[in-house]
């Protein structure tokens, strides 16, 4: 298109007017004049030559040539935006220079790919009208403008690009150029004012022809939006000769081998303005500058580096900055105030996720010095500051929005913080703040966000906290055991109404907040710290020991497909019928009664149900219909009976099942041959009967029956479970003998990634546990559940020997099979259970020596032995020496040794056993000393004694 400028028809106009006033009212002056003046007019002739000229002319005729000089100035000065040498044609006839419109033809043919259609308007004579992304003078026709970008545009760059010699403006932005080198001849483009390489998908390195730009005022190579930076630069000399460059960006482009002069080439462009060199793994942050140049400079961004420096001095020195980034590049050390002292310009400063560990409090006494500080964002979180907020906070009286989480702050917040009226947001979640909260901090109407939770607040919680506060939608905070009080009135309303309210390990009760119930806008309602971050509908009031009826907390707010968490309460009440809710957990409370029919009757969403630990009775529910996306069950610790719901079992999504410390009864899951999803399944102390079931189950990675009344032999299948790493059935009713196969299961052999446990952590409340007797005590597993590896037989009537293969189960963390009819030797090689860490055999019928590759294994804290027919004496080495116990091995009448009292004998062998191999080697090691004396001394003095030549010559040499 043409650029329209308002002052083009008063240009032509008056050039018209020359050519009349020329022709008709300067008739009486010499014909030559009049060719003279009309000749400057059109072709600019130099007006030293038209006044010599002029000069010669009758003076009667000075007012007609006063006149038409001043026409030929105006019209003059109209077209001084362009350089002609010569009347431009394109200035009277339609369409763009013929030249530029084949350059520009050339450049849409080398693009093999035009998704959107961007160039199909490049047809026709006219370039400059309806070119998608041409621009063209309005005065002269030439092409001044090209941007490409927006367009998905794939392909080559023509080297007739270099044919626009007008151009001052290119944009190839987002173009996939299939990573071929940015093109030299880019660097002959000398009018070029603008240049955009963003996103542009060139490869190589960036050229140093660049540098030949020297009119450029702004340069883009910006790799930051979802896009790769196939191209690097090794230095970046070539910058230093941008003389006229205003704004320099060059984000995620990879400069890890740049050295320390890259910074001494910027500081060669005075007129820099703003400079982004972010996410580019500069590795040198020089600390000093000879000379400081960049006086203009406003905006600096260097993120995203990997300085592992301090904070450079030379900061000091650029009193004209407004915004600092330099956040995620391993910055150490103190914050140097001094650095800050001239900048009461200062807008913004992000030093967020570095090393820094002080500095703080002059950082801030610094700042609060300006009497006309511009400060409005402090952003320091993630830092290692060891630090106080000083009451000089109060005096960045513009402060809009702080952010010092993830430090090491403590004390308090100081009371001058009330007078920050343009306060916005505060968080300083995650320090160890110890001190009080301020009563003026209610003073801040304007607060939107206020975030101290995770410190160690103390003292109390009052309505004037929080009165004026009517803008907050977002308030979190905590204390540690209970040490902050809310002293909130009864009747207290509060003015704001929250988004998000997260309150944990404080003194709220006993009852539950009256207040909380005025804020319908709450999406998230927490007081569990891990929860604090959720962005979801939710509402969690768990741990704080809250009293009153279930009923009348659930009327406090009607969540449209919410997450529930009210666990680890003193609720009462019974169950009522849910509504609405994805995730629910009610766990540890004093809920009674049964399980209505139709509990679930309203909650197609639901992905999980926490209900254990209560007091609930009667039969599981049997309607389960419309569930499918029900994952996680958890019914324990209640006293349920009768039989589990097949509907239950055969959940598409069930992944994990916990119904253990219950009174129910019956052949568990019938109908099921194989669970899709399941990865858990705790049946443990109820009265289930039948066979060990013979579940299919790709996924499965726990199964724990303890404490139930199975009986019969323990099936092949269980060998097929690929990914099982605990699996306890003891304290059942088994017989017959533990499978062979049980060596080869692959889940107790070979590490597992955890991802193979994805499908419980997808679930978003986290209280996965599960009671295993490890080490002689009944633990509880949660969170190192996953990397368990263990087997529990105990406490059944298994028979037979002890598979050799069993010690191919190298991960093992703790095998339990005590309390059968074991019978057989321990297998000598159980050695290789390098990670073993607790070995329960007791009250079996083993006999044999105890192995000596036990004593190998390190890991080894727990053995019991006790109660078997083992013999010989036992091992002294390694972990053996810690196990000093006699318990471990009473009820063994043939061993010996410490820490027994019973003493070995070392001239019987049958007490030999364990120490084999120490004897043998003891053996061979005399055996070698005496056939080494015997060869050594009859090899040499045998030789002597029966050859006469050596002996003299031996003789001879000894001098004898």
């Amino acid at each position: 298109m043409r650029r329209v400028s308002p002052t083009d028809l008063p240009c032509k106009l008056s050039n018209s007017f020359i050519i009349i006033y020329s022709k008709y009212l300067l008739l009486p002056i010499k014909k030559s004049l009049s060719i003279i003046l009309f000749t400057a007019a059109s072709f600019k002739v130099n007006a030293s030559i038209t006044m010599s000229i002029i000069i010669q002319l009758k003076v009667s005729h000075v007012r007609h040539v006063t006149l038409l000089l001043s026409l030929l100035a105006f019209f003059s000065l109209c077209r001084s935006s362009t350089d002609l040498d010569y009347l431009n044609p394109a200035m009277t006839q339609v369409g763009c220079i013929e030249r530029e419109r084949e350059a520009l033809m050339q450049i849409k043919s080398a693009f093999t790919d035009d998704p959107r259609g961007k160039l199909s308007s490049w047809t026709g004579r006219d370039c400059c009208t309806n070119w998608a992304g041409v621009t063209c003078s309005n005065m002269t026709g030439h092409v001044e403008e090209l941007d490409l970008s927006g367009a998905s545009l794939s392909g080559d760059l023509s080297s007739s690009i270099t044919d626009l010699k007008y151009l001052t403006y290119l944009n190839l932005a987002y173009i996939d150029f299939q990573n071929k080198p940015i093109p030299e001849f880019i660097g002959l483009m000398e009018r070029l004012t603008y240049l955009d390489l963003s996103c542009s998908l060139f490869g190589g390195v960036i050229p140093p022809q660049l540098g030949n730009l020297s009119n450029l005022i702004g340069l883009y190579l910006d790799y930051s939006s979802n896009c790769s930076s196939a191209y690097h630069g090794s230095e970046l000399n070539w910058v230093s000769s941008l003389s006229s460059l205003q704004h320099l960006a060059i984000r995620k482009v990879n400069l890890s081998q740049t050295s320390e002069q890259w910074l001494h080439s910027i500081n060669m462009l005075s007129n820099l303005i703003s400079l982004d060199i972010s996410d580019c793994g500069l590795a040198q942050l020089p600390q000093t500058l000879p000379f400081f140049n960049l006086t203009s400079l406003t905006h600096i961004d260097l993120s995203g580096n990997k300085f592992s420096s301090s904070m450079p001095t030379w900061l000091s020195n650029a009193s004209s900055l407004e915004v600092i980034h330099i956040s995620f590049s391993g910055l150490v050390g103190r914050i140097p105030g001094i650095a800050f002292q001239n900048m009461c310009s200062l807008r913004i400063i992000d030093l967020e996720q570095n090393s820094l560990k002080s500095g703080l409090v002059e950082l801030i006494d610094t700042l609060a010095n300006c009497s006309n500080s511009s400060m409005r964002v402090l952003h320091l979180q993630g830092n290692r500051l060891e630090e106080y907020l000083p009451e000089s906070l109060g005096r960045l009286r513009n402060l809009n929005n702080i952010d010092l989480s993830f430090n090491f702050l403590f004390g308090s917040i100081p009371t001058s913080i009330g007078t920050l009226a343009n306060l916005e947001s505060i968080n300083l979640y995650d320090n160890l703040m110890n001190g009080t909260i301020p009563e003026s901090l209610g003073q801040l109407e304007g607060l939107h966000y206020l975030d101290i939770g995770g410190s160690h607040w103390q003292g109390f919680i009052r309505d004037a906290h929080l009165s004026n506060l009517e803008n907050l939608t977002h308030l979190s905070l905590s204390c540690s055991n209970q040490s902050l009080i809310f002293g909130i009135s009864t009747g207290w309303n509060p003015s704001f109404n929250l988004f998000k309210l997260c309150i944990w390990d404080c003194k709220l009760g006993p009852s539950f907040p009256a207040w909380v119930a005025s804020q319908t806008n709450l999406q998230v309602l927490s007081s569990h710290k891990h929860n604090s971050f959720w962005h979801s509908p939710w509402l969690d009031f768990s741990e704080n020991q809250l009293q009153g009826n279930l009923l009348a907390v659930l009327t406090l707010k009607k969540l449209s497909y919410g997450l529930m968490n009210l666990g680890d309460n003193l609720f009462d009440g019974r169950l009522p019928r849910l509504r609405n809710i994805s995730e629910l957990s009610l766990k540890n409370n004093k809920l009674s009664g049964v399980m209505s029919s139709d509990l679930l009757g309203q909650v197609p969403l639901l992905s999980r149900i926490d209900l254990s630990g209560n007091m609930l009775v009667g039969n599981i529910p049997k309607k389960w219909n419309g569930m499918d996306g029900l994952r996680y069950i958890d019914f324990s610790g209640n006293n349920l009976s009768g039989e589990v719901p097949e509907e239950l079992c055969l959940l598409p999504s069930l992944a994990w099942l916990q119904l253990s410390n219950n009174n129910l009864s019956g052949e568990p899951c019938t109908s099921v041959i194989e669970f899709t999803s399941l990865s858990s399944i705790d049946l443990g102390e109820n009265g289930f009967t039948g066979n060990v079931p013979k579940w299919r189950a790709n996924y499965l990675q726990e199964m724990r029956l303890h404490g139930n009344l199975f009986k019969g032999s323990l099936p092949p299948e269980l060998c097929s479970l690929s990914y099982l790493h605990v699996l306890d059935i003891s304290h059942n009713k088994l017989s017959g003998s533990i499978p062979p196969c049980l060596g080869k299961m692959i889940g107790f052999r070979e590490s597992r990634k955890l991802s193979l446990s994805k499908l419980r952590y997808q679930i978003r409340i986290q209280s996965f546990k599960m009671e295993l007797i490890m080490k002689g005590n009944l633990l509880i597993f949660e969170t190192n559940l996953p990397i368990l590896n263990f087997i529990d037989l105990s406490g059944n009537e298994l028979s037979g020997n002890i598979p050799e293969h069993i010690t191919d189960l190298s991960n093992l963390n703790g095998l339990n099979l005590s309390d059968n009819q074991i019978s057989g030797h321990i297998p000598e090689n159980i050695g290789l259970l390098v990670n073993l860490e607790s070995l329960d055999l007791s009250n079996n019928a083993l006999e044999g020596h105890i192995p000596a590759s036990l004593a190998s294994i390190t890991s080894l804290s727990h053995l019991n032995l006790s109660h078997n027919n083992l013999s010989g004496p036992i091992p002294t080495k390694n972990q053996f020496q810690t196990f000093n116990d006699p318990s471990i091995y009473e009820g063994n009448p043939g061993l010996c040794g410490a820490p027994l009292l019973k003493k070995c004998d070392a001239h019987n062998p049958d007490q030999d056993h364990a120490n084999n191999s120490d004897v043998s080697e003891k053996m061979m090691l005399y055996t070698s000393i005496v056939l080494g004396f015997i060869f050594g001394f009859w090899g040499v003095c045998g030789t002597l004694a029966l050859k006469k030549s050596w002996r003299d010559a031996y003789f001879c040499f000894v001098g004898i």
